[in-house]
């Protein structure tokens, strides 16, 4: 890939991302729960736009794990061919995003 926007820290970052998804799905209580979310969310807000218009409906590590596959294909069909079921998913889940207030705290929804 020789796509600017994926660079090996932005690969390392949705590592991070599976990892804080993986320890969420076991977490003992909800306290633990909430900082794992807050943790995410910040770091899913790193991203450049374009990935997170693309996964804002499936924003998890598989999502922009698939997202980079997409745009790989893109870039060079021939070179990264991609599934029929990833583009449809890619699709299916690409909205553009309705920017919010910069100053609102994502983790207090109570």
């Amino acid at each position: 890939m020789t796509d600017p926007d994926i660079t090996p820290e932005l690969l390392q970052t949705i590592d991070i991302l599976e990892a804080l998804e993986n320890l969420y799905d076991t977490a003992p209580t909800d306290e633990i729960a909430k900082i794992l979310i807050n943790a995410w969310l910040e770091i899913t807000h790193t991203f450049p736009q374009d990935f997170q218009e693309a996964t804002q409906e499936d924003a998890g590590a598989d999502g922009l794990r698939r997202y980079i596959r997409v745009k790989a294909f893109f870039s060079n069909p021939t070179e990264n061919p991609i599934s029929q079921a990833d583009l449809l998913q890619y699709y299916e889940n690409r909205q553009e995003i309705e920017w919010e207030d910069d100053d609102e705290d994502w983790g207090d929804e109570d």
